[in-house]
């Protein structure tokens, strides 16, 4: 998804994310800077100044830093839950410092992002706040499904607080900040958010190693069930689950890359793009973010043509 932010945004909010942790004391203050220094897409606050317009006052890029803040926090709990020894080359805090310190330096980005946002103004705050409270709500959903094949509604219930929710804050933060509607906004955000992730899911399924950049094939090997997976489970029943239970991966990934899934996949991707663009429309032009929904479905449907021809709808 072609989306960032210009070099002086960029410093502007790596300096206002350290700023952060300042005052957070000699313990946890080295804890915390190498996670804030590694390289990351910083989508969010990306979202976010492109959804303010052309505001890039401290205020802007206080919430757009504060965005990122809960992004990272979720991230060093996603990896003490997930037992990762490293993100983006940089080893988790739970390695370094332990459980204890992960949990506790999770928690203080949490407050000094709602801090952050609540100096700005207080629906912003609000917006975090009920963005958190989504994500953990979707991360309880995603720890208790794990190894099931649920319904697909219940899953994508579970993707829109986990990964939709913070995009859709962002969002509505950024409309604020312009002074726009700020229903809209966070309606293109989180439809935008189910997009991004169906695409990062399809990653795992249907590209390399090499083209993803990154270990693939991951989530049916440690029972995380996509919507690929969930779909091919509603659709061949035994013959899929009977793979897994096996370990028989290949023959398990196979069917869940059969034409018929791959298409109905690319079905639920058209319609949340779909929605992102009618949501955008309700607000003044932002011709850089009205790409992204395109240009995500684009990606979706080189992946699923890239392991073989699906039947894929036709973009309206």
């Amino acid at each position: 998804m072609e989306i960032g932010l210009d070099i002086r945004s960029a410093e502007l909010l790596q300096r206002r994310i350290e700023e952060a942790v300042q005052g957070s004391g000699p313990v946890l203050r080295p804890v915390l800077l190498p996670v804030l220094r590694r390289p990351a897409k910083r989508l969010r606050p990306a979202l976010l100044l492109a959804m303010a317009g052309e505001r890039r006052d401290r205020a802007a890029i206080s919430c757009a830093a504060a965005v990122e803040l809960l992004h990272i926090s979720s991230l060093v709990h996603d990896d003490l839950m997930d037992e990762a020894p490293q993100r983006g080359g940089v080893r988790s805090v739970h390695v370094t410092h332990g459980a204890g310190m992960a949990i506790v330096a999770g928690d203080l980005l949490v407050a000094e992002s709602i801090a952050a946002l609540g100096e700005v103004d207080p629906r912003c705050a609000t917006d975090g706040l009920r963005a958190y409270a989504e994500m953990c709500r979707g991360q309880a959903g995603e720890v208790d499904a794990q190894g099931r094949f649920i319904d697909v509604d219940e899953h994508l219930e579970i993707l829109s607080g986990k990964t939709a929710a913070l995009l859709s804050a962002a969002c509505s933060i950024g409309a604020v900040l312009a002074g726009d509607p700020a229903g809209p906004a966070a309606r293109f955000g989180r439809s935008l958010g189910m997009l991004f992730q169906i695409v990062d899911d399809l990653i795992d399924l249907c590209a390399t190693a090499a083209e993803a950049g990154k270990p693939v094939g991951q989530d049916l090997a440690n029972g995380v069930y996509t919507l690929p997976a969930l779909l091919a489970a509603r659709r061949y029943g035994t013959a899929f689950t009977e793979a897994l239970d096996s370990g028989e991966l290949d023959a398990a990934r196979d069917l869940a890359r059969e034409g018929g899934i791959l298409a109905e996949v690319l079905r639920y991707a058209r319609g949340y793009a779909t929605a992102a663009e009618e949501s955008l429309c309700e607000l003044p032009a932002r011709p850089g973010l009205a790409v992204l929904p395109g240009e995500l479905f684009e990606r979706a449907t080189r992946l699923c043509t890239s392991v073989q021809r699906a039947t894929v709808p036709a973009v309206r």
